[in-house]
């Protein structure tokens, strides 16, 4: 799958309208973030907590302005840790991803839940980065978190 149809697809996952301006604008704010990413790799840069922070920005302007979320989340059912845990749980994430496999990162991530919205399409960039796939992008299992997801 190309990039763009990938993106576009994750887009629609969560829900946005790609064919209104709602979803083209999320389409485009993920593409940026997504040539940011392809951009510090080719710099060689690894992931850190700036890095992130920047993606997730990125991908949801309006809901993440100011960075990691400062709010209670939940998805479905499941309450994700509180936000003044949020940077704490990230770092040392990051000091353990050198021992974890893009998929487990991935999760504990998404598990983390850091911004407000956009958690989803920041975790996916955050996957095919640390997998190698930036260019020819790849889904998480479809029954990663124990539930059927649905994915192309």
């Amino acid at each position: 799958m190309h990039v763009i149809e990938y993106v576009t697809e994750e887009v629609s996952r969560q829900g946005h309208d790609v064919f209104a301006l709602d979803g083209i604008e999320r389409v485009g704010w993920m593409l940026e973030a997504w040539s940011t990413a392809l951009d510090w790799l080719d710099e060689g840069q690894g992931i850190d907590l700036l890095s992130i922070r920047t993606l997730g920005c990125t991908v949801e302007r309006g809901k993440n302005r100011n960075g990691f979320r400062k709010c209670g989340v939940r998805v479905g059912t499941r309450i994700c840790p509180p936000p003044q845990e949020v940077q704490d749980r990230l770092k040392r994430l990051l000091k353990v991803q050198v021992n974890m496999t893009p998929i487990e990162f991935y999760k504990e991530f998404e598990l983390i839940h850091p911004f407000v919205d956009g958690n989803g399409r920041t975790g996916k960039i955050l996957l095919n980065w640390k997998n190698g796939t930036l260019l020819n992008p790849i889904f998480p299992p479809a029954d990663l978190f124990g539930e059927p997801i649905r994915n192309p």
